[in-house]
């Protein structure tokens, strides 16, 4: 899910970059302008073959790049959460690849290895990006243990769900408070809720996919340390979208994909009721939540119910002549004098 503002407006709400505002240097994601000679003096000779799988950050690393705020561009974002997972694990397992670079020597164009040219800001990104991936790992184990191990299971779980809300909270509240010039006080206040609904049903869904959300980034990155540092195949693995979209869509699929979650759900519940019931009653809701989860994604995922209309004939009547208004005003004031 990407929550935000809707419409197209650019100009009046260009979104600025940390890394672009602090550190003058932003972060290649693989769409940009660049001078093809600079990119290629930058980066001649200087990555392995047939061993970087997301070489996007790698490459701005090397070549540097900057934020153009004024520009947007849009692609097509997955229909499903198969699809969009399908992705994330590809990205983790390329970003885990990227784990020499954090050394002081990494791996060149031969077998010889050479001085680690990033500066230390190329190499906390590469670093952040691996802490990001282990977050829902790191979410769920401090549920379980919260609720079997450690002392207050209300405190731990009131600990999660505010790591999980502050994000979501931060935003409405600083979208609130800035509210456009051109805009009435009443449609800012419609705009920020239904923006706020989104950011609330995001945080809510990664709750509810956690344990799942934590299964699939530690099998992207065992896989990717065994193709490192066993195997070594098979590190250019890359399903594309239209693959990952020919997923099965039934429920039955859903939980046999998502099966880590009603199973963590169930077996820690029968710890609960055996071992520690007072934990039961803080961890029964998310422990419902993830029971459900299967099945939440897959209802999530089924296809909209098209919303279809019928004009009558008074409106008919007026779109075609406004229509016909819009294209006498182009017609009669817009020809070839005025280009």
């Amino acid at each position: 899910m990407r929550i935000g503002e809707s419409g197209i407006d650019p100009y009046t709400r260009a979104v600025s970059d940390v890394y672009q505002d602090v550190f003058n240097e932003g972060s290649f994601i693989g769409k940009g302008i660049y001078d093809v000679d600079a990119f290629e003096q930058a980066l001649g000779e200087r990555l392995p073959e047939n061993c970087i799988l997301s070489h996007d950050l790698l490459e701005g690393c090397y070549a540097r790049a900057g934020l153009l705020s004024d520009v947007q561009l849009y692609e097509e974002y997955p229909v499903r959460y198969s699809a969009d997972v399908s992705r994330r694990h590809r990205w983790i397992r390329g970003d885990w690849q990227l784990l020499g670079w954090l050394l002081p020597s990494v791996p060149g164009a031969g077998k010889e290895r050479q001085k680690n040219p990033l500066s230390w800001l190329s190499r906390w990104k590469i670093f952040d990006n691996l802490r990001r991936s282990l977050t829902a790992a790191a979410l769920t184990l401090l549920l379980l243990l919260g609720w079997t191990v450690l002392p207050m299971a209300g405190f731990w779980t009131l600990a999660v769900l505010a790591i999980l809300l502050i994000p979501s909270v931060s935003a409405s509240l600083l979208s609130l408070v800035r509210k456009p010039a051109d805009l009435l006080l009443s449609q800012h206040l419609a705009a920020e809720m239904r923006a706020a609904e989104g950011h609330f049903a995001q945080a809510a869904l990664t709750l509810i996919c956690l344990p799942y959300e934590a299964y699939f980034s530690l099998d992207a990155i065992i896989r990717t340390i065994w193709r490192m540092a066993v195997s070594k195949q098979r590190l250019l693995e890359w399903n594309p979208s239209s693959e990952a979209n020919r997923d099965s869509t039934t429920l039955a699929a859903a939980y046999r994909t998502m099966w880590i979650a009603p199973f963590i759900a169930v077996v820690t519940g029968l710890y609960l009721v055996l071992v520690y019931p007072k934990a039961l009653l803080v961890a029964a809701p998310i422990l419902l939540l993830w029971w459900l989860a299967p099945a939440i994604i897959w209802w999530m995922s089924e296809p909209l119910a098209r919303r279809t209309s019928k004009l009558t004939p008074d409106q008919t009547v007026f779109l075609r002549k406004t229509a016909r208004k819009t294209w006498a005003y182009f017609e009669n004031l817009v020809g070839v004098q005025d280009n």
